[in-house]
């Protein structure tokens, strides 16, 4: 698979990433394993998780996953949204939490802390469950400029890419809340991941400020019938040629789905 050098960084991604939010809808270990060494195997060396993705559950995954060879793959993990407040990372428990949140929105809201102290926390806890000394995109998780003290991020930021934690860090968020961020031109802004289609164009706004698009999703979650009617191959290669200095983020619970999408990406 082609690879690419994300503007603004020296990180180079294959343009198809894997997102790893679903992963654990799987029930057995050797399931979601088999997964992630599928995605491996057709050529994607980027996955994306996060803290809140199976309340932690995802990062376990993707660590088991990476161990021993971490160096031939690249990971984003993000702060600022968190598991709800007394969450089991026990895979029953979680399970049983997300199947009550359908009737109980509350159970599964993530828990949403902006401070540096947090971030943290979570940072050097995401690095144990990688099993990894280091990420290379850290990203805010859907931030608010309102609410973020992005002086006191930057710096802290700053820091921990020079005790080598990070690589680089940037934003990850839906349009209309990243848009207010890029419009100020603040530095937070290093790297932007957000939500895109090939009828909206939503992450338009990143190309009216001169940049180019980096990570992008949703090409295929905004046309939910895309895989059943075999359009998918389709929309992904138009996806690649919308953002084609960037990489293409794609989930799945099916590995038989991977290669055929893989394969628009050499």
């Amino acid at each position: 698979m082609k690879k690419v050098v994300i503007e603004n960084t020296d990180v180079q991604v294959s343009r198809i990433a894997f997102g790893t939010a679903s992963l654990h809808h799987l029930f057995g270990k050797r399931q979601r394993q088999r997964l992630l060494e599928t995605a491996a195997s057709v050529g994607i060396t980027h996955f994306d998780t996060a803290p809140y993705y199976g309340f932690g559950l995802a990062e376990n995954d993707l660590g088991d996953f990476l161990h021993g060879r971490r160096a031939a793959f690249t990971i984003t993990t993000k702060v600022g949204l968190y598991p709800p407040r007394g969450a089991s990372r026990n895979r029953c428990a979680v399970w049983s939490r997300k199947a009550l949140g359908k009737f109980y929105p509350g159970m599964v809201k993530p828990r949403i802390d902006w401070s540096v102290h947090w971030a943290a926390t979570s940072l050097n806890a995401s690095l144990r469950r990688l099993k990894t000394d280091y990420v290379d995109f850290l990203l805010l998780h859907e931030p608010d400029i309102g609410r973020v003290n992005s002086d006191e991020f930057l710096s802290w930021l700053e820091r921990e890419k020079r005790h080598g934690k990070i690589r680089c860090w940037g934003l990850a968020g839906l349009p209309e809340l990243l848009e207010r961020w890029l419009a100020v031109n603040h530095p937070l802004t290093q790297v932007l991941q957000t939500r895109d289609s090939l009828d909206r164009h939503e992450a338009d706004f990143i190309l009216r400020h001169g940049r180019q698009l980096q990570l992008t999703y949703g090409y295929l979650s905004s046309r939910r019938g895309a895989v059943q009617t075999g359009s998918a191959n389709t929309l992904i290669r138009q996806a690649l040629i919308r953002n084609p200095q960037g990489s293409i983020l794609l989930a799945t619970r099916w590995p038989e789905r991977l290669n055929p999408l893989a394969e628009l990406a050499e």
